[in-house]
């Protein structure tokens, strides 16, 4: 794992920075005002330790795998599926909001991708 570090780290800072913006400028103001007090009170914080858990799970799937691109896009449209479509269908989201965070997950798992694809040896 230790060989694989530039690329977990580079697809972390990629994710985190396309997380962050993208959250803080598209996605939150689509959102309500959240109903719980965060874990970690540091957005960016919180978006830094998040894309390390995903790079990490990431990064695992493509050990088994490969093909970083396609490993990514299978779990953008997941989240897409289980989270945006689900939230929708069940009234728990507006459209605006679920639109909004398809097209940031689908921008963030290709920035993690190809940055990964990018760092690897």
């Amino acid at each position: 794992m230790l060989a694989r570090m530039k690329p977990i780290l580079g697809a972390t800072a990629a994710g985190s920075v396309i997380g962050y913006f993208g959250t803080q400028n598209f996605f939150f103001p689509a959102m309500p005002e959240p109903a719980f007090t965060p874990m970690i009170a540091s957005p960016l914080v919180a978006s830094v330790v998040y894309m390390f858990i995903v790079v990490l799970f990431f990064d695992w799937v493509v050990q088994k795998a490969g093909r970083p691109m396609f490993n990514a896009m299978v779990i953008a449209i997941s989240q897409i599926l289980l989270v945006d479509v689900n939230y929708v269908m069940i009234g728990r989201r507006a459209l605006e909001p679920a639109l909004v965070s398809v097209v940031l997950l689908l921008v963030i798992w290709a920035g993690i991708a190809f940055v990964y694809e990018k760092l690897s040896d």
